[in-house]
């Protein structure tokens, strides 16, 4: 089992923080003519990532690179080994969504992921006290379309911490 960590008033305000950040980015690419793509290193990020165990997962939507108008976000299902809170998740994926371009980068919510390759099962749960409880039927599903657990069966509740 991994190690647990309560959410503190610090961690609540760093999510906060992190949340405020990113509506300004949104806000100020909603202000400013569209950028040069040739000003960001354009590559695919995985739609999913989970490490294998029990951890703490986000999930965060942004719209695609060169695809802004199209008012269809991508999204994001990433979990994370040794991440204290559910920003430590968040934190190092949103860098790397900038510079390849995504725009209007959204935290939607968080909750923990059990991933068992012996079992080949994915659960989805719980809730993110930063960011609130995400669509965890929507994690599901970006999960399954993913094609990276093909023959593992995901499931979710919305029970748990």
């Amino acid at each position: 089992m991994s190690e647990e960590y309560t959410t503190n008033a610090h961690d609540l305000a760093e999510a906060a923080k992190l949340q405020a950040q990113l509506e300004q980015d949104s806000n100020a690419n909603d202000n400013s003519p569209s950028s040069s793509s040739s000003a960001h290193h354009q590559y695919r990020i995985p739609s999913v990532s989970i490490d294998s165990g029990a951890y703490k997962y986000v999930l965060i939507t942004a719209l695609t690179p060169n695809n802004s108008h199209n008012n269809k976000p991508e999204v994001f299902v990433h979990s994370k080994r040794g991440a204290q809170y559910h920003r430590n998740v968040a934190e190092p994926l949103i860098p790397i969504l900038k510079q390849s371009g995504y725009t209007d980068i959204r935290i939607k919510g968080g909750g923990r992921i059990l991933r068992c390759d012996d079992d080949h099962i994915i659960k989805i749960f719980g809730y993110s006290y930063g960011f609130g409880q995400a669509d965890h039927a929507l994690a599901k599903d970006v999960v399954e379309k993913s094609g990276k657990f093909v023959g593992y069966t995901v499931t979710w509740s919305n029970d748990g911490y």
